[in-house]
């Protein structure tokens, strides 16, 4: 028998719902819009362009960036962190990571170590998130570039940015930040201003929909230090052979996703009205709330980092995460994250790889105390039999 409701936590993969009005503004665009931005001077283009622009500035402004043209548009995040790695690196160079990276970040610099011959240099990093700073800062040394996430995707720990950023100022090196799993969640503004480059996802914490990725410059970021990853068309300097060098349309070349931007610009606005601190103390006291009621349950494995937020790993002994994710699906219409989440690097500190994962908890911006105790009622019935 089909469950009679539906109890989504898989907001670390991507958010559902979405913030309120996106569907209708994308509905809106394809129906009464529909052109393509700053490649006309018909009304229907203009009002495509307000739209792109409305986006890139509510952008700059939760990041406090003065200067709106380095927010730049991109597929989706992985696009963004390829650009600021196979854009900036050269051969030879010495980058700087963690144990506890996603793949978006791991896979680029081991396919550019083979072709550069970087040299990858990995901070140490414990089961509960944390990192050593002492180690940190002399693997800085003679580093052209720290890339690292901000929040993991696996158990939600919140790396020391501040302490990171006093040694990449210290040892002069460049700071990619992936705030994929932190943006719409955490304030970005004060952290944006310790990187040169952020990268990020509209479809998580912003609410807004897939396919729409966004790499931010810092306004002393060098520009000219980072070489585009795609060159094509961008409607300007059309009688030229070769890429602008001027932004953003050095970086965003061929159509954007329009209809996708329009959803973006009114999840910003919603998110802009209820305030980003707003949303993670509700998501940090829910966090709180639930791992105090996984932490009651007999027969299960937490992994909670020291500092964390948003993202929850468990797994239930005695039972593979298959059964129980299929279990909380098909009986009771949970729906979380089962397996290695895209980190294997995470679940390697954890000690969880060899066994396919964890279960995961991803907290949205809508999800409530009775949706928890919901599932904490399905683990104990599953754990029954």
């Amino acid at each position: 028998m089909k469950p009679k409701r539906l109890v989504y936590l898989d907001n670390a993969a991507t958010s559902f719902p979405k913030a309120p009005g996106v569907k209708e503004a994308m509905s809106d665009f394809l129906e009464n819009i529909g052109a393509s931005p700053s490649r006309s001077a018909h009304p229907l283009s203009i009002a495509s362009g307000r739209i792109l622009h409305t986006s890139r500035s509510l952008l700059a402004k939760m990041l406090g960036l003065k200067d709106l043209k380095r927010i730049l548009f991109t597929l989706n995040a992985t696009s963004a962190i390829n650009t600021a790695l196979q854009g900036v690196l050269k051969e030879n160079d010495i980058v700087v990571t963690t144990q506890i990276e996603h793949n978006a970040i791991k896979r680029p610099l081991n396919a550019l170590k083979n072709k550069l011959n970087l040299q990858i240099r990995e901070i140490p990093t414990d089961s509960l998130g944390n990192i050593d700073l002492k180690i940190a800062k002399e693997m800085c040394k003679g580093a052209k570039m720290l890339a690292c996430v901000h929040v993991n995707n696996v158990m939600g720990a919140i790396l020391p940015i501040g302490a990171l950023s006093q040694i990449t100022k210290e040892t002069q090196t460049l700071f990619l930040l992936d705030a994929t799993q932190s943006a719409g969640i955490l304030p970005l503004e004060d952290i944006f201003s310790k990187v040169d480059l952020l990268a990020l996802s509209a479809h998580k914490g912003l609410l807004a929909p897939m396919g729409i990725g966004v790499l931010a410059l810092s306004d002393t970021f060098n520009q000219e230090s980072l070489e585009p990853l795609i060159f094509g068309g961008t409607g300007s300097l059309s009688q030229e052979e070769f890429q602008p060098n001027f932004l953003p349309d050095r970086f965003e070349s061929g159509t954007p996703n329009m209809h996708g931007i329009a959803g973006l610009k009114v999840a910003l606005e919603w998110i802009e009205q209820k305030g980003v601190k707003n949303i993670y103390q509700e998501k940090y006291e829910l966090g709180m709330y639930l791992q105090e009621r996984l932490k009651s349950l007999n027969g299960i494995q937490t992994y909670f980092p020291t500092h964390g937020i948003a993202n929850f790993s468990f797994r239930m002994q005695n039972k593979s995460i298959s059964e129980v994710d299929f279990k909380l699906g098909e009986n009771y219409g949970i729906c979380l994250r089962m397996g290695l989440h895209c980190s294997p690097a995470t679940h390697n500190i954890l000690g969880t790889l060899k066994e396919g994962g964890t279960l995961r908890i991803g907290l949205g911006a809508f999800n409530t105390k009775e949706e928890i105790d919901y599932l904490i009622y399905a683990l104990q019935e599953i754990n029954k039999n």
